[in-house]
């Protein structure tokens, strides 16, 4: 009689260590995807291929049934970052009739703070078709992260209406405001345009970043003039306020960011925004920041000047890892990157070389007269920096009135649709009539 290796007597045993290696694997490609997105030593279009893989293995603990679930559950019971990032991952796909999301949302309205992140990181990147439906019942949670966290899980996946989100405009925790605020302008919903006009009155000075960001990305045309008076007022200022003057403001912005410049809190948010800003006569107040005494000051001036210019002036320094120790001193806490140039001479020289050419533009970004394209350039790059391509696509929503949306931390396939639409809108745009 012919048997199966299913009738093994070991066979349990091994389709359990099978599992748990698909859970193993699915652990590191999320962790492996995390970082890629952000080291600037890998071309974004190439963690396609781990997503691949990430998928395959979710596919493989689908098939596996009653082990593969068993596995799932325990990998989820996990307190290690990686592995409950996993876990929830799987179980929201491996499950039958969302029974998975549901396990996922009860433990995320109960677990630690620190943990939360790798819920809204599962959660965001997961496909499943009622995901966004049932995660609106965490809009009511009774602890106030948790609330945030589902806005901004919601606002990231743009999969789902804006109306639940609505409520939470009225909060009474800021950071569930200011989540919701957010999230709506993600989901491209214009009519709650009026409720974030006029919160920008009520809230205080250190709140009107956030909700003049979320009102600029669904076309006001209130929000610019309230960041420009905010500007003009003393006293407390919202540390992004500088940087939404550099992705909303004009060539006349640039006498306020020189007077915020002024103030040490609000410096590297100023040198970032002159950057983005791309105003010429910015170029001498950055050229005099690169011999500032603090590194990040000296840092933000180059990054500004490069994206203005696109001189192609960089570095290699050595960076320490952020995870390491604070009493590592071995050679593996530390690495190697390229950046724009901190050297003062080296940008003058070049400055006093191609000045003439820039001065006379109205903006500029990479060398050339500012252009939507420009930006749309940035998010196909391949060798674009993540909170580059973050910006850009800020630029892009605000700046075009459009709702096409971008994040670059979307599956990669979804991010060169996005990009796709964004080159179909601009070459219609541009087409002769």
């Amino acid at each position: 009689m012919t048997r199966t290796l299913l009738e093994h007597p070991s066979a349990p045993e091994f389709l359990r260590e099978f599992q748990e290696e698909h859970l193993s694997e699915l652990a590191f490609l999320l962790a492996q995807r995390r970082r890629y997105l952000h080291d600037p030593e890998v071309e974004w279009p190439d963690v396609e291929s781990l997503e691949t893989r990430i998928f395959r293995h979710v596919e493989a603990l689908r098939t596996g049934g009653d082990i593969g679930l068993t596995c799932a559950r325990e990998t989820f019971a996990s307190e290690a970052p990686d592995e409950l990032t996993a876990g929830a991952y799987a179980l929201v796909h491996v499950t039958s009739g969302g029974d998975g999301i549901a396990e996922v949302m009860a433990r995320m309205a109960e677990a630690d703070t620190v943990l939360l992140p790798c819920f809204t990181e599962a959660l965001m990147l997961a496909r499943h078709p009622q995901l966004s439906e049932r995660l609106g019942t965490l809009l009511t949670a009774l602890r106030p992260e948790v609330r945030a966290a589902a806005a901004r899980i919601l606002g990231h996946r743009r999969d789902g209406g804006a109306g639940p989100l609505l409520p939470l405009l009225d909060d009474s925790v800021p950071e569930v405001r200011a989540a919701a605020a957010l999230a709506v302008a993600d989901l491209g919903h214009r009519l709650a345009l009026p409720v974030l006009e006029r919160k920008l009155t009520q809230v205080s000075a250190g709140e009107v970043g956030v909700w003049a960001l979320a009102a600029l990305r669904l076309g006001s045309s209130r929000a610019l003039h309230a960041c420009r008076q905010v500007g003009h007022a003393s006293g407390t200022l919202s540390p992004g306020l500088p940087w939404l003057l550099g992705l909303a403001g004009d060539a006349q912005d640039f006498g306020l960011l020189r007077q915020l410049c002024a103030r040490p809190e609000l410096m590297v948010g100023v040198l970032e925004a002159l950057g983005i800003l791309g105003v010429p006569a910015a170029v001498p107040l950055l050229l005099e920041h690169l011999s500032h005494e603090k590194t990040e000051v000296k840092e933000a001036a180059a990054k500004a000047l490069a994206l203005m210019t696109g001189a192609g002036l960089l570095e290699k320094v050595q960076v320490r890892d952020e995870d390491a120790s604070d009493d590592e001193a071995s050679e593996d806490a530390w690495h190697e990157v390229t950046r724009p140039s901190t050297d003062a001479v080296a940008w003058r020289a070049w400055w006093a070389e191609h000045r003439s050419l820039l001065e006379g533009k109205s903006r500029l970004r990479l060398g050339r007269p500012y252009s939507l394209d420009l930006c749309i350039e940035e998010l196909a790059h391949s060798r674009s920096l993540f909170d580059a391509r973050a910006r850009a696509a800020l630029e892009l929503g605000i700046r075009s009135g459009q709702t096409v949306g971008f994040q670059p931390d979307w599956p990669i396939r979804r991010q060169r649709q996005a990009i796709e639409q964004w080159r179909q809108w601009w070459a219609e745009r541009t087409r002769p009539r």
